[in-house]
C-alpha cells in the first residue's frame, strides 16, 4: 500500500470508532503511557496539542506537569516548514491558535533546544510493527526528530487500529523507539 492509501485506511478506521469506545481506549493508552513514563529518568518532555482526530493526550501533559516536570510544545514555523519547541508553564494561558488551527505556545514562551528534550511524544496517522511512523505528509516532525540527540526517547501513542503491517519508508523518515497502544508496547528493532 502507498502512504496515501494507508492514511486513508486509518482515517476510515478511526472514523468508524464510536466516541465512547475512543474515550475508553484513550484512557487505557494514557494509563499505559503513565506507567511507562514513570520508569524513565526524564525532566523535560515534548508533547503535542492534539487535533480533533488525534489521540487526546492533554491529561497526560497535565499529569507530567503535576509531577513537577517541564513540558515543551511545538510551534509551527510554516514559512520555513519546521517546528520549534517552547517551554510551557500553563496550558490555559501560554497557548494560542497557530498554524493549521493547532494550539501552540506563544512566542513569549522560552525556546527549548533539542538537546534539552529527554522524551518526545510524537503524533502520527499510522505506525507499523517496526515503529515506523506515517504522519500527515508535510515532514515537519521528521525534520525536527533528526535534530534530537540519540538519547532522546521517541514515543508514539496510538490506537491498535492505527497499526499496519508495513509503512513504506524513505531515508528522511525517523522511526519511533516505542509505540504504545491499548494492547501492547511495540519496541523498535535496533
Amino acid at each position: 500500500m502507498s502512504k496515501e492509501q494507508i492514511r486513508q485506511l486509518v482515517k476510515e478506521r478511526l472514523g468508524e470508532m464510536a466516541q465512547d469506545e475512543k474515550f475508553r481506549l484513550t484512557q487505557i493508552i494514557l494509563q499505559r503511557a503513565r506507567s511507562f513514563l514513570l520508569n524513565q529518568n526524564a525532566q523535560l518532555a515534548a508533547f503535542y496539542m492534539p487535533l480533533a482526530d488525534e489521540l487526546d493526550i492533554t491529561t497526560l501533559i497535565r499529569w507530567w506537569q503535576q509531577r513537577g516536570l517541564s513540558i515543551a510544545l511545538p510551534r509551527t514555523i510554516a514559512l520555513e516548514k519546521r517546528l520549534e519547541f517552547r517551554r510551557v508553564n500553563r496550558l490555559e494561558t501560554d497557548l494560542q491558535v497557530g498554524t493549521y488551527g493547532v494550539m501552540e505556545p506563544k512566542t513569549s514562551c522560552p525556546l527549548v533546544s533539542p538537546d534539552e528534550i529527554d522524551i518526545i511524544i510524537v503524533p502520527g496517522r499510522a505506525f507499523d510493527e517496526c515503529c515506523n511512523r506515517l504522519g500527515r505528509g508535510l515532514g515537519y516532525y521528521d525534520r525536527f526528530l533528526k535534530t534530537l540527540p540519540k538519547r532522546t526517547l521517541k514515543i508514539a501513542l496510538a490506537f491498535e487500529c492505527q497499526i499496519v503491517k508495513r509503512i513504506p519508508t524513505k531515508p528522511n523518515d525517523v522511526p519511533m523507539d516505542f509505540v504504545i497502544t491499548e494492547k501492547r508496547t511495540i519496541f523498535c528493532p535496533k
